[in-house]
Formats: C-alpha cells, sequence, structure tokens
C-alpha cells in the first residue's frame, strides 16, 4: 500500500482515531492494573502482566488500519456530520482519501464477503510476535482474547470443528486480503510511544509456525497434559481487563477517563461496632441480646487474630447477628489486606435471593452514611435480577453511560449480589459477564448461606476459590447457620465463631417429627389442612407460619385456610414487592394469632417471628433458615417447628441433600430440641461431605473443561438456574398509580433521544416501577406479541394470570417455584 500516514490519521470511531481511542485504552487499563495485587510466585510478575496488558491494547483493533471494514466506512460517513471532529486536518485528509481511492473498492470487496470487515482476528496474531516467553499457550491466550473480544469465549482449539488457533488455507487466504490494505506505517506511529514495532514481514513467521497441524496436534497433546488451570485465570483476567477498557473508552464521557477507576475506599475498622451502639442505644436490651452480643465479640476477637488467612466461616443460629458480624469480618479481612499488600479490596455480599438484595443493601447503605462516606451512588451497587445486561456487547450500541458502566464492571467499592450473579461471571464464556472478572479479584466475599450452592458444583467451586486466594489475594467468609459444607476437608476453612456452645446454650424452639414419621408416604394437600386446621383450632391465641416448597401448594393451603379462617396473609416472591412489604409489615406489628402461608422466601432476609411454624419436607440447612422465623428472641416460652411432606421437595432442592437429611433426621427423636441442633448439623455436614466425594461427575467435567479452556463446554454444563425456573420480569398495572408510573416511564423513551438522559431518567423512577414487577414463569406464561425480548413485560390482561392476594394463577399440574 503506497504512503499515506504523512498526511492523515486513522479513524476508529465517529468521534475519534484510532489513537486516541487506543490511548484511552491504555490509560484505563493501565490505572486498573496499577491498582490489583497479584501473587508473583504463584500467578504472574505485575509487570509482565502489564506488558501483556499493553500489547492487548495495542493489537486488538490492529486490523481497523486495513480500512477493509463496514464499521470503518460508517465511521467515516458519520464523521462527515461531525464538524468538530471533522475540523482536524488529519481527519479532512483520512476523509478525503477514504472517498476518492477506498470507498467503491472495499464496498465491493464487502459485498462479496461480509466477514472481511472482522477486525479482531488479524490483531491476535500479529500479537503474538510482541511476546517475548518461551510459553507458546501464553501466547496463543493472548491470541485468543484479541480474537473474541467482540463476542464469546470459545473453546481453545477447536469451536464447532473450527480451529481456534491452527491457521487453515481459508483463513490465511482471508487474512492476506487484509493485509494487503493494511497501513502498517501509519499503524506503527500509534505503537511508537510504547517501544512497539510491527511489520508485513511478521506474516510469514506466523503462518510458518501456526499452519502446521502436525505442530498443533502436539500442541494440543502437552497442552492437555499439563492440566494447568492457571491458563484460565490468566485468559479470565485479562479479557476482563481489555474489555473493561475497550468499552470504558467508548461509555465514559470524561477527557479523564482514569478518574473513574479509584482506590476502593478503606473502611474504618470501628464502622459497625459504632453503628450498633447508635442503632440500639436507645433500645432495653432482651436476654438474647447479650448472646448476641457475646458472639460478635467471640468473631471480632477470632478474626483479628487470624487475619492472614484465606477462608472463614461464622456458623451460629438463626437469629443471633450473624450479618452484623459478617460486616465486621470484612472489615477487617480489608484492613489487614491493605496493611500486607498495599491494595484496598472491595467488599462483596453474595446473597442466595435477589428478593433480599434491597434489605441487605439497604443495611450495607446506612452503615456507610454512618461514618460518612459519601458518593454512594459510584460506591455501592447492588446486581438485581432486574439490572441483568444484555449477554453480549455490540460496539455500536454502547451508549455514553457511567453508571451502566460501574455496575456492569463491578467497579463500585461495595458490592451486593446473588450467588447466581457471581458465579455465572465466572463459569461463562459471555464477554458482558466476565467483563467484572477482574474485580473478583482483590476482594472480600461475604457468602450468606452458602450451602445453596448445588452439591454436584462443590469440587469445582473449591478449586476456583482457593486458585482465586492463591493467585490474588481473595478471601471468602462463608456465613450459615449449619456448616460451610463447601470443601472436602472443612480444617481449611476457620470457624470464628463457637457453634457447638451457642446451639447447647439455647432453648427457644423445638422440631417435631410426628407428622413426618406418622406415615411413610407423602400427605395430600387436603390431608395436611385436615391436621393444619385442627392444631390452629387448639391454639387459637398462637401465631402460624405455614412455608410450602412450590408456589402452587401454597396457593392451594391459603384456600383451605380462607375457608376456615377471617384473616390469612400469604407471601411468596411472585406477590408484587409493594404488597409483599405491606404483608411483612403487616406480620410485625400484629399481635396475637395470625395465620401465614408462605413459600421459602421468608427463610432468609425476612425478619419475622411466630410461635409456630410448619415447614414442608426440605434439607435439613433450609429447616435451619425456616426455624429461624420461630420465636426468634426466645420471649414466647418454647416455639415448635413441625415438619410436613406434600411430596413436592424434589421440585425444588438437591435429590443427595433430601437423601442425606431423611436419613440424618429418622436416627433422632420425633421431638428434637434446639440444643441438639449442632449435632444434628454437623452429622448433616459430614454425610454430605462423604456423599459428594462419590458424586462428582459434574464438577470433574467443569475441572476438566478449565484445565483445557473449553469455555463454551463450561457454558453448558455450569447451570444454577434449569431452563424450567427461568422467568419473565412483568409489569401490572393494578391501579391508578401503576398506569401513571407506567406512562412516565414509557414516555422517557418517547421524548428523550440522548441515551445518557434517558437511563438516567430510568434509574430516577426505577424504585416506584419496580413496585409493581413481579415474575411469571417462561414455561407456562405466552407474553404479548412482540414482547418476548423485552426486559420488562407490560400485561394489560393481568386479572387472568394473577391474584393481587396469592400472586400467579396455576392451574396445570406442574409446581411453579418460588
Amino acid at each position: 500500500m503506497e504512503k499515506t500516514s504523512a498526511y492523515f490519521e486513522l479513524i476508529s470511531h465517529p468521534d475519534r482515531t484510532l489513537q486516541q481511542h487506543l490511548t484511552g485504552c491504555d490509560v484505563l487499563s493501565e490505572k486498573i492494573l496499577s491498582l490489583k495485587f497479584v501473587e508473583k510466585d504463584t500467578f504472574f510478575e505485575l509487570s509482565f502482566l502489564n506488558k501483556l496488558r499493553e500489547i492487548l491494547v495495542y493489537f486488538h483493533d490492529f486490523g481497523k488500519a486495513s480500512f477493509f471494514q463496514s464499521k470503518i466506512i460508517k465511521a467515516t460517513i458519520e464523521a462527515e456530520n461531525n464538524q468538530e471532529f471533522k475540523s482536524q486536518l488529519g481527519i479532512q485528509k483520512y476523509i478525503a482519501f477514504f472517498n476518492e481511492n477506498r470507498r467503491a473498492y472495499f464496498n465491493k470487496c464487502l459485498g462479496e464477503n461480509d466477514r472481511l470487515s472482522n477486525h479482531a482476528k488479524i490483531g491476535g496474531y500479529f500479537a503474538i510476535e510482541q511476546i517475548e516467553h518461551d510459553d507458546i499457550f501464553l501466547k496463543f491466550v493472548i491470541l485468543k482474547i484479541i480474537r473474541r473480544h467482540h463476542g464469546y469465549l470459545t473453546n481453545f482449539f477447536y469451536s464447532n470443528e473450527e480451529t481456534q488457533i491452527q491457521l487453515q488455507q481459508k483463513d490465511i487466504q482471508f487474512l492476506e486480503k487484509q493485509i494487503e490494505v493494511l497501513d502498517f506505517e501509519s499503524y506503527n506511529q500509534i505503537l511508537s510511544n510504547q517501544s512497539l514495532i510491527t511489520s508485513k514481514e511478521h506474516w510469514e513467521k506466523i503462518k510458518s509456525e501456526l499452519s502446521s497441524g502436525r505442530k498443533f496436534v502436539k500442541y494440543q497433546t502437552e497442552f492437555e497434559s499439563r492440566k494447568e488451570v492457571k491458563y484460565f485465570f490468566l485468559q479470565h483476567y485479562l479479557f476482563s481487563l481489555l474489555l473493561s477498557a475497550d468499552k470504558g473508552d467508548l461509555m465514559l464521557l470524561k477527557t479523564d477517563k482514569d478518574w473513574y477507576i479509584q482506590e476502593n475506599t478503606l473502611l474504618p475498622l470501628n464502622i459497625i461496632n459504632d453503628y450498633k451502639t447508635n442503632l440500639f442505644s436507645n433500645e432495653a436490651p432482651k436476654p438474647i441480646d447479650f448472646v448476641r452480643e457475646e458472639a460478635y465479640q467471640l468473631v471480632q476477637r477470632n478474626v483479628l487474630e487470624n487475619s492472614s488467612k484465606a477462608f472463614f466461616s461464622i456458623t451460629l443460629p438463626t437469629g443471633l447477628g450473624k450479618t452484623f458480624s459478617a460486616f465486621n469480618v470484612a472489615t477487617i479481612l480489608q484492613n489487614a489486606f491493605y496493611e500486607q499488600h498495599g491494595s484496598k479490596p472491595r467488599v462483596i455480599y453474595v446473597l442466595p435471593f435477589t428478593s433480599i438484595i434491597d434489605q441487605n443493601e439497604n443495611i450495607f447503605r446506612k452503615i456507610l452514611k454512618s461514618s460518612n462516606i459519601g458518593n454512594l451512588e459510584t460506591r455501592l451497587s447492588k446486581n438485581h435480577y432486574l439490572a441483568m445486561p444484555n449477554e453480549q456487547y455490540d460496539e455500536e450500541k454502547l451508549s455514553k453511560d457511567e453508571p451502566e458502566y460501574l455496575a456492569d464492571g463491578w467497579e463500585h467499592d461495595f458490592i451486593v449480589t446473588t450467588f447466581v450473579q457471581f458465579l455465572e461471571g465466572i463459569f461463562t464464556n459471555k464477554n458482558r459477564l466476565l467483563r467484572k472478572f477482574h474485580n473478583m479479584t482483590n476482594a472480600i466475599f461475604i457468602l450468606d448461606e452458602v450451602q445453596n450452592i448445588p452439591p454436584q458444583y462443590f469440587e469445582v467451586i473449591e478449586l476456583v476459590f482457593k486458585k482465586m486466594n492463591e493467585y490474588f489475594g481473595t478471601k471468602f467468609v462463608f456465613v450459615t447457620a449449619t456448616q460451610p459444607f463447601i470443601f472436602n476437608n472443612n480444617d481449611e476453612i476457620l470457624e470464628l465463631a463457637n457453634p457447638k456452645k451457642y446451639f447447647e446454650n439455647l432453648k427457644r424452639i423445638e422440631i417435631n417429627q410426628s407428622l413426618l414419621k406418622v406415615s411413610e408416604k407423602h400427605l395430600s394437600v387436603d390431608e395436611f389442612c385436615y391436621s393444619l386446621i385442627e392444631d390452629i383450632k387448639s391454639n387459637i391465641n398462637k401465631s402460624f407460619l405455614i412455608i410450602c416448597n412450590t408456589i402452587k401448594s401454597s396457593q392451594e393451603i391459603h384456600k383451605q385456610l380462607k375457608q376456615e379462617f377471617e384473616e390469612v396473609l400469604y407471601l411468596s416472591s411472585s406477590i408484587l414487592p409493594f404488597k409483599r412489604l405491606e404483608v411483612i409489615e403487616k406480620i410485625k406489628t400484629q399481635k396475637g394469632h395470625q395465620i401465614v402461608v408462605s413459600t421459602q422466601v421468608v427463610e432468609a432476609g425476612v425478619d419475622i417471628d411466630l410461635d409456630i411454624v410448619y415447614r414442608d419436607f426440605a434439607p435439613i440447612d433450609s429447616i435451619n433458615q425456616s426455624a429461624g422465623r420461630c420465636n426468634r428472641n426466645g420471649l414466647k416460652g418454647k416455639g415448635a417447628v413441625k415438619l410436613f411432606d406434600l411430596g413436592k421437595s424434589k421440585y425444588v432442592y438437591d435429590k443427595v441433600l433430601l437423601s442425606i437429611s431423611r436419613d440424618v433426621l429418622k436416627h433422632h427423636d420425633e421431638i428434637i430440641q434446639e440444643s441438639t441442633l449442632y449435632d444434628l448439623n454437623l452429622e448433616y455436614a459430614t454425610q454430605i461431605r462423604k456423599r459428594k466425594s462419590n458424586d462428582s461427575n459434574a464438577s470433574q467435567k467443569l475441572i476438566e473443561c478449565i484445565q483445557n479452556l473449553k469455555l463454551e463446554d463450561i457454558e453448558k454444563n455450569f447451570k444454577l438456574i434449569g431452563e424450567d425456573f427461568r422467568n419473565y420480569n412483568v409489569f401490572l398495572p393494578v391501579d391508578d398509580k401503576s398506569l401513571k408510573v407506567w406512562d412516565e416511564f414509557m414516555s422517557i423513551f418517547k421524548i428523550t433521544d440522548d441515551d445518557f438522559e434517558r437511563k438516567r431518567k430510568i434509574k430516577k423512577i426505577k424504585p416506584s416501577l419496580l413496585q409493581y414487577v413481579t415474575r411469571f414463569p417462561k414455561n407456562k406464561f405466552v407474553p404479548p406479541s412482540k414482547q418476548q425480548d423485552k426486559g420488562i413485560i407490560y400485561v394489560a390482561d393481568w386479572q387472568n394470570y394473577y391474584d393481587l392476594e396469592t400472586g400467579y394463577k396455576l392451574v396445570e399440574d406442574k409446581d411453579f417455584i418460588l
């Protein structure tokens, strides 16, 4: 190609040159990496990672120097209408040269083969020539990251029988057509400030090394024999870093884009102690409050003495203040990490259910405000199910939106999220989900009720957690009322409490198995309701909570109870948020006799306290959670937790956990005292560890995928939520207020063209909007025409599907689980 660099600059996007874009990516990624800590003895030197980062940045858009892009053609056209951008002499020259000498030819070529516009592939191959390292597989990782940075990560060597690294003849022909029109001279001017240089002559060496089928058979055999997981974390880490820089340059408005990348806030060591003191200063302490404070102080002492360790557990009975202890432990570990490594880790609180995110985020917000920590919009984030982003980035659809950039990438200092968002951000090949991975490193994770993770994944999750600590110093705090049985060797997790002591001294409740043991077969709803109604009539001054495994069974029980009693309250995550809050508030304030029917939504984060709790059969850890809603403060004599079995647990829970729970309970008395629950929980955890070691096919598959970088297979094989339990987010116009909110929401799209302004307005209205949003099951509900792909579906005829008191109407035999 003739020399052109003397008189124009390459265009990257309609509003910037290629040099401006690459410089923006460089500044952002360098700032991000400079704030990181990595264990150089187990992972890589930070200086070496920085060199790889630089190569990724400056070669990920190498193909944009070829002009062979539909996006470049479009960008050139749009640049002509951007007067400020066009006023630069180099841009004027670029547009003129392109229009006169290239546009017609490139339109013709792209018409014959539109794949010529793919700019990522060529950059990956030329990038590996920049890496001074003997490890060929490390070079392949860099190649794959660049090649796939606009899409999903594929399996390492083959995807759908197509080679992913080896050059086939068709690849060579394709790339050589791009190389013919690639302006190496202009690109080297961009590279010159980075002490990098590339050349057309590199191609012959690349082609020679990467086109031999015999070599690649050898490479693949050697790679798979290594069984090395480090490449998985390197690929995730650098892929995430590149995505954050690439998208950040396009999405952030300020010229000093690195302003958005700041050190995390270091929490004052006494922030939780001070908050608790102020919160309870005007309350007369109850007897159990002294037990809570004693446990809190014990946990605090133990973590202060052992803050260099990696894995911690807070195992305490429900109602003994685990949440405050967990926040306090995270604060202490954050400060210790900073003292040891000089990096300030973010704190990430992971919960089992989306329905309790708002509540926990609100607690965190109040704690931060109490210490005058400002700018919470950029420091605290909750990953709500309605905030789930698109699965893939599309460069042409990116908007200038700082809040979206910060939220998607977990750039906030403190994050409240779910196990689904957390783990599906690791076990995935999707670029948008992976973008946050680098911010999972150097983090303090609080995993609340970790036993909700399916046991078939325990082994692979143990491996991933250990490697995250080994490579990046990431720490994990398991919070549970049973025991953290996720690791094969529980001694590797430091218990911060003294669970045996606290269980043995409690006499708040007893667990009654009489309905379980009266018959080996399951009870029908009619049989159960007959027994339940008799109990309620015999205890007319008591409050009752009935927890069911499925929406359908809870609705059937509610219906029968309503025929006998004047008021029966109902709770499930299917109930609209504003109605759910009304019901919870009524339960809390109403004294004496009341009846509440619910799904397991009340088991975590719903602070209610009733006299008698009925629990449909579930794993022992869930039974523990249900027991936490009974006589919580020990002020009602002795509460009763009565187990029954409608045969629906198989739709909700892991069969191994159910089998172990049945076996453990069989060997205990019909009446189980709270003081013996520690031994029962220990027996349960021990059985799980034994059983899972013999039933780990799913984990073994995933471990092999990690070792062999089969990212597509990881995505297929790791599912926390089965397809049957996926849901639509639906808006229900149930009253005049909801109609007004929806009209306001829709008007934003009609009158606001600016993406940033639109999203600002949506964020403002979102709290009101969400009060009328619930979920309908995808396997039962058919959305209105043309609404299937909408983030929120408007259901005008909602009365056909939904009851304001009991939620989604079920008419089929199969149960809906919420």
